[in-house]
């Protein structure tokens, strides 16, 4: 294992090494519920182990993808979540180390990217012990890169220091693992958090899954429960773990002056694309990058970029993107230099697996429609009891996005009148 970089972080928290590489606050192992499983991690450890090609491009570690799990560990796509931005217009001397701080590192494959870029530094932090090794064993032969164990809220963390911060995967849990009463004052504090830890030109990422997904409107299930249209009824029983819209994400990042979408597709877990621009033109780069359910199966069918088409006509393939991939910065230059991009796709790497797919016909789709449609016309029956300027708050109605969503369906399967 290379001898490690001496890091900031470690220095402010007085870390201390374990055999393994990782950095933590004492040799007590510390429990954290998050993991992908016993199983699950033992086989990792013993791929990592024996690899001997570790990098974010490596062929043999794509060979060893079996499952989900492994894909999302070992993937070569991972890393396309980042590929298209320009991550040095974060600092604006260009000869400049680049200082990334990494909370949530999971497995450690965004950290291998990030370890591989030249002139990076990077520090990352995994809640889970066993992660974290992980982490550390698939960046094993990096020097610039300081894998670290601990609960982000327990830690101190240097102050106007990084050029990146990086949560991915990470704020839709922020409420599992604070004390805070809500889900939304736990985002705030890791929000604030990463600010505070950026230097006034850094830039903020967050990647995260969106509630108001094209897929979870059609019936996929929720990334994180399992269970269809939890985030559409806004998490009635939540966990801790909550997803949010586009919309929700303009009021949470209001402490930052400047925000930038972009849109992974099918989403942030595994992307084939990103757009910047969530117009037709880029739209027209989806075909065959067809959404998934991780936990069942799930598929729209071959006309599915029809309907992302369909959206982006009508200004709303952003709002009903599966993922987010979000920049955030007061810095409005380090903004524009960092997301200097349109749309930028890759290509799709074969699975040794077999995904399972349950396809939704176009009666399956009709039958959707139709309920979208009787929800819609009691809504606008509600109003026509109770509203004073019914013409008005009809028109509005009727130019919903639930409307134009529902006309993008029944085009797409052969029904064009209401």
């Amino acid at each position: 294992m290379s001898q490690a970089r001496s890091s900031e972080l470690v220095r402010v928290n007085g870390f201390s090494q374990r055999l393994d590489g990782v950095f933590q606050v004492d040799s007590t192992e510390r429990s954290f519920d998050y993991s992908d499983g016993e199983l699950s991690e033992s086989a990792l450890y013993q791929i990592l182990s024996k690899a001997e090609d570790l990098s974010c491009g490596s062929s043999e570690l794509q060979a060893q993808i079996v499952d989900w799990p492994t894909e999302y560990h070992l993937s070569n796509s991972r890393a396309n979540l980042l590929r298209p931005l320009k991550l040095r217009g974060a600092n604006h001397d260009n000869n400049a180390e680049i200082r990334v701080l990494e909370l949530g590192c999971g497995c450690g494959s965004i950290t291998r990217f990030l370890g591989e870029q030249e002139g990076f530094v990077v520090d990352s932090v995994e809640g889970s012990p066993s992660r974290a090794g992980l982490a550390a064993l698939r960046c094993r032969d990096l020097d610039n890169v300081t894998i670290s164990t601990a609960n982000f809220n327990e830690i101190e963390f240097p102050e106007n220091y990084y050029d990146l911060v990086l949560f991915v995967g990470v704020t839709e849990y922020a409420g599992r693992f604070s004390k805070r009463e809500t889900d939304q004052e736990a985002l705030s504090d890791l929000l604030k958090l990463g600010k505070r830890a950026a230097k006034d030109t850094g830039v903020v990422l967050v990647a995260i899954e969106n509630r108001l997904g094209l897929k979870y409107l059609l019936g996929a299930s929720e990334d994180h429960y399992a269970v269809p249209y939890v985030g559409l009824d806004e998490y009635p029983n939540s966990t801790g773990i909550r997803t949010y819209s586009q919309q929700e994400w303009y009021e949470h990042a209001d402490l930052f002056k400047g925000i930038e979408f972009m849109y992974p597709f099918p989403d942030y877990k595994v992307p084939t694309a990103v757009l910047k621009d969530a117009d037709s033109n880029a739209a027209s780069l989806l075909e065959g990058r067809a959404s998934r359910d991780y936990s069942s199966a799930f598929d729209l069918g071959e006309q599915e970029h029809r309907i992302w088409q369909g959206l982006a006509q009508t200004g709303s393939l952003g709002e009903h993107a599966n993922s987010f991939l979000i920049a955030l910065s007061d810095d409005s230059s380090s903004l524009e230099r960092v997301c200097d991009f349109s749309a930028q796709s890759f290509p799709i790497e074969p699975l040794n697996y077999e995904i399972p797919k349950a396809a939704i016909s176009a009666e399956s789709a009709l039958l959707i429609s139709e309920k979208m449609e009787r929800h819609l016309n009691a809504e606008i029956i509600q109003l026509k009891s109770h509203s004073a300027s019914l013409e008005a708050r009809v028109e509005i109605m009727s130019n919903s996005i639930g409307w134009r969503l529902l006309s993008g369906i029944r085009r797409i399967f052969g029904k064009t009148s209401f």
